[in-house]
């Protein structure tokens, strides 16, 4: 009886890594997002203060914030990770729209001055991966040679 092959059999150390890290930024968006909904109570005491709000304007504020937050989360992860499976797939044409958006995600995080440190663990790992996703190995599995 055959054993079943892998996906990942086959490609270069390079795409694996690539694939690790994409996901690792899935994961961590999606993490975010679920920590900053367990952090409602104190986004909204800050709110309150700081915009001298009464708190159910202020807890619709925060919830308006934190559904965006969110729902760009979950658009950004399934992106990452959608694409990068389909570059596992063989599709160069996804590595091109990974970099697409890993591009426009890190530039609206720069237009919007979003500096945070969780903001830097992103960027970090997003660069780490599109460089895993443009080495030299993984272009070559993408094109079909063999080396």
């Amino acid at each position: 009886m055959a054993t079943p092959r892998s996906p990942l059999s086959g490609t270069p150390p390079a795409l694996r890594a690539g694939l690790g890290l994409w996901g690792a930024v899935g994961v961590f968006l999606l993490v975010r997002a679920l920590l900053s909904w367990l952090d409602f109570g104190t986004l909204r005491d800050r709110v309150t203060q700081v915009r001298d709000l009464p708190a159910g304007r202020a807890a619709a504020m925060v919830r308006d914030l934190l559904l965006v937050n969110t729902a760009l989360a979950v658009v950004l992860a399934a992106g990452y990770l959608v694409l990068a499976w389909l570059v596992l797939r063989r599709r160069s044409w996804a590595r091109i729209a990974l970099t697409v958006l890993a591009a426009v995600h890190v530039l609206s995080v720069l237009a919007f001055g979003a500096w945070t440190a969780s903001n830097l663990i992103v960027f970090v790992l997003v660069v780490l991966a599109w460089a895993c996703f443009w080495r030299r190995s993984t272009s070559e599995w993408l094109s079909g040679e063999r080396g």
